[in-house]
Formats: C-alpha cells, sequence, structure tokens
C-alpha cells in the first residue's frame, strides 16, 4: 500500500511527524528518504513550523532543508549554558561591543571604568584583560564603541561634578586620550559618523530644542549642529542610545542616522532617520595601519601630534563634510530603549515598551517589544517576546543587536533572545544570568559567537555553534 501512495499524500503525512520520527522515515525505504529529502517537503515544513514562505536572500546559495536545519540547531541551544563567565567588574555592567576584526571586546561599567578584552581563541583561556581604563570623575562609563576600521575607541559616560554627559575619544590599541566633548542633558551620548568624525546629543538653550552635533576627532573646529527635525524645535534626545548611525549598502559616503525623539513627553517615543551625503572618512580615506604605531610624548599638544603623526606615516584625514536632510519620522506610541541598523539586511531593529494606553504615555507595559523597520521607516513585523520589571518612571536601556543571520536582545528578567534577522522570527531564548541583561552582541566575524552583559557583574560568552545531541534528520 505504501509503495503505491502517491508522494504528495506521504508529504502531507510527513510533514504532521515529530523530527525524530522523520529521522526514523528517512531509513525505511528509498522511496521515502527521497521524499525526506525533496526541497519541496521543506519548503512546507518551514512555514508549518516556522510560518517562513520565502527564502533569505544570500550571497551564498541556501535552501530550505539547510535553513530549516539552520534554525533548528539554533533552536536547539535554549538549554545551552555559556562556556565562559567573567566576574571581574565591581558593579552593573551597562554595555559591551565588538572590534570589527572580532579580536576585542570592551565593556562599560557602573564601576567607573571600562575594560578592554583580547581574545586569541574561542575559549576560556583565549580571553586576556587588554587594558582597563578608569573614569575616576564619572557616575558610571555608558558605553564604548569602536569606529569602523578599528582604530579610535568613542567612551560616552556622566561626568558627576556638574553631572552630564561626556563623551571621550582614545586612539586604540594605545588607548591615548584625544579629545572629550560635553552634552546637556546627561543621558544623552554619542556615535561614530565615519572613522573620524562624531555626533553627540546636545540641547539647545536658545532655541529650547535637542539637536545632534557633530565633531571631527583631529580638528578644533566648532560643531556642526544637525537639528533634530526641521520641522519642529520640539524635539527631544535624552536616551544614550537614542541615535545610531549606518553606512549605506551601495554608497559608502551615505549615511544614515536613525534617532530616538519625543514632541509630547521627556520620554523618547518615535523613530526618525535622516540622510548624510558627503565626505565621511570611511575606510579607504583613513587606514586602521595609520593609527598602530602612535605615541603621546608628555610635553606633546595631542591633536597636533596626530597630525604629524599622520603625515610622517603617509597618511592623511579629510575633514568632516556633508549635506543632511530629513526623511522620515514614525510615532511608535511607545517608550524607546534600544536602536540597530542593519545596513546589508537594510534594516532597522528597535526595542521598546508600549505605553497601555495611547492617551496615555505616563504608563508604559511590561512587554518588550521588538520592531523591525525598513530604511524608509516601514514596519516589517513586531514581536514581544522579552519582559521587563521595572516601573513607568525608572526603565532600563536594552541594546539590541544584529547580524546578517541573527538579531539578539536581553531582557529584564535576565534572559538573552534570538530572533533571525532575516525572517523576522524569534528562536530562542538563553538564561544564565540572574539580573537584568542589558547588552549582548554578535561577533561581526563568527554568526554563532554571542558575548552578553547584565547588572549582575558578569559577563559571558556563548557558543551557538556547538550542540551535544542533534535530531536523527540533520544526517541528511
Amino acid at each position: 500500500m505504501w509503495s503505491s501512495t502517491p508522494h504528495f499524500i506521504l508529504t502531507d503525512i510527513f510533514s504532521h511527524l515529530p523530527l525524530v520520527d522523520v529521522g526514523q522515515c528517512l531509513g525505511v525505504c528509498q522511496n521515502w528518504n527521497i521524499i525526506l529529502q525533496d526541497e519541496y517537503y521543506w519548503k512546507r515544513r518551514m512555514k508549518e513550523d516556522w510560518g517562513v514562505t520565502s527564502l533569505r536572500r544570500s550571497s551564498q546559495p541556501c535552501s530550505w532543508i539547510s535553513e530549516y536545519k539552520r534554525l533548528h540547531l539554533m533552536k536547539s541551544k535554549r538549554n545551552a549554558a555559556p562556556w565562559a563567565t567573567l566576574n571581574v567588574h565591581d558593579d552593573e555592567v551597562l554595555h559591551v561591543a565588538m572590534s570589527h576584526c572580532g579580536h576585542y571586546i570592551i565593556t562599560s561599567s557602573k564601576d567607573k571604568s571600562l575594560i578592554i578584552w583580547k581574545m586569541s581563541e574561542y575559549s576560556a583561556r583565549g580571553i586576556t584583560m587588554f587594558k582597563r581604563i578608569y573614569f575616576p570623575s564619572w557616575v558610571a562609563v555608558v558605553q564604548s564603541l569602536f569606529n569602523e576600521v578599528d582604530s579610535l575607541l568613542l567612551v560616552s559616560g556622566v561626568a558627576e561634578e556638574p553631572i552630564m554627559g561626556q563623551v571621550m575619544i582614545y586612539s586604540f590599541p594605545k588607548c591615548q586620550h584625544i579629545k572629550t566633548v560635553n552634552c546637556i542633558p546627561y543621558d544623552s551620548f554619542g556615535s561614530w559618523l565615519g572613522n573620524t568624525c562624531f555626533i553627540v546629543g546636545d540641547f539647545d538653550e536658545t532655541n529650547y530644542s535637542a539637536v545632534v552635533t557633530m565633531h571631527s576627532v583631529f580638528e578644533n573646529t566648532s560643531p556642526k549642529y544637525i537639528y533634530s527635525d526641521p520641522n519642529s524645535n520640539q524635539e527631544y534626545l535624552y536616551h544614550c542610545k537614542s541615535f545610531e548611525t549606518c553606512s549605506s549598502k551601495s554608497d559608502p559616503h551615505k549615511k544614515f542616522l536613525f534617532y530616538a525623539c519625543s514632541r509630547s513627553t521627556l520620554v523618547n517615543h518615535s523613530l526618525a532617520v535622516a540622510v548624510f551625503n558627503g565626505v565621511m572618512n570611511s575606510s579607504s580615506d583613513f587606514e586602521r595601519d595609520g593609527l598602530l604605531a602612535f605615541t603621546l610624548n608628555d610635553d606633546d599638544d595631542e591633536d597636533e601630534h596626530f597630525k604629524k603623526s599622520l603625515l610622517k606615516s603617509g597618511k592623511s584625514y579629510e575633514p568632516c563634510d556633508y549635506n543632511s536632510y530629513f526623511k522620515n519620522i514614525v510615532d511608535l506610541k511607545a517608550a524607546v530603549i534600544g536602536i540597530n541598523a542593519n545596513k546589508d539586511l537594510e534594516k532597522v531593529f528597535v526595542n521598546c515598551r508600549p505605553w497601555i494606553s495611547e492617551d496615555n504615555p505616563i504608563e508604559i507595559s511590561m512587554d518588550i517589544q521588538l520592531k523591525i523597520f525598513d530604511f524608509d521607516l516601514n514596519l516589517l513585523r513586531t514581536i514581544s517576546k522579552a519582559e521587563a520589571i521595572t516601573p513607568s518612571s525608572k526603565f532600563f536601556l536594552i541594546h539590541v543587536s544584529s547580524s546578517s543571520l541573527y538579531a539578539i536582545s536581553g531582557d529584564e528578567k535576565g534572559k538573552i533572545h534570538v530572533f533571525d534577522s532575516n525572517y523576522n522570527i524569534h528562536i530562542c531564548s538563553l538564561t544564565g544570568h540572574t539580573d537584568v541583561v542589558s547588552c549582548a552582541v554578535i561577533s561581526p566575524t563568527n554568526n554563532n559567537f554571542i558575548c552578553s552583559v547584565s547588572d549582575d557583574h558578569s559577563i559571558m560568552f556563548w557558543d551557538m555553534s556547538h550542540t551535544k545531541k542533534h535530531s536523527k534528520f540533520l544526517a541528511c
């Protein structure tokens, strides 16, 4: 009977079987084996199990069965434990970032320090402390970012007296201080716009409006003011991760600035995008090798020394030059707590806590939503998986990170949530931290390597590639 059963009927039957049974059916006979390795079967399985109806765009060929395997393997990691845990910081760890080369990790903490970790291999013994920098006059180091060629560090924090936001620029790997910029209010901070220019959130008391100012690392010129919305002087930038910059996939000299702002409340509830065209010191303009040998003498003026070093090394830098225009703004009716832009996928991932009532922005939900937009700010999907515990009057920033395959976010209950960044679906959640996970990042060189930090003072490393148990169907 089974030998004469049409393939489409067998396919329908097999699509309802658990994967363990599918693995056993592979060895029953050649006919069943052919059906269970057919792309049509796995296309149907992807739709029923994951809700996916079309394959992701990729430079490398992918199939329905290979994509199903990838998602299944990642889901099987939901009970995985971190392969390394570090407890070096003395207070809450607020942020983590990785160098674009994948060899360095930088963590920022309320203990008034940042730590740069060097990774020689993906093992506990391969992680060593490279440098620790203290900021005794700060309340906390909130975030630290590498520029695109890993030659400079942008460090954001809160100064204690008088209380204000500060952004400091350091060389890397020498870690010599280059520049300091103050910003008001104290929880508006900085982000790289190019390799030698950066932006900072600030407040224009004359027009009583929030602005973004652009600064050059090596030039002592006045900052250039970029207003958050040319049609309104009622915009505010209040969170340290209020904006995210991203290069255009097609034009390296075109930049997108995504930022959170507010018209009606002190809490950011809108997402906006502006576009910059011009010279932005791209990787070809400013090479990493030109900074590796830099040292500072005690009697040298820092800016002049760097300019002389550039001339001696044969390198050059270009001043920030641009023309910009405001593109779009969307009211999310939610408190924005994290933004990430992915230039390869041309998507923006936004963590937010929605208002309980659209007419009452004071009370926000305990659900943390991940909203996914395209670069025109068209909403693609909303996923509710992360959870919060803090009240509306005091909530945490929960950063989101993404790669070509995955997006990840922490939550206030100590979990790390893994999403597929192409299919916009939730895959699994990791547990290990005992307090708020404010930030988790994926390695830019290895989609299976994750680093997370938490209010429990710990740094955890996760390898998503190794699985002890595989279903039998993975052998097909």
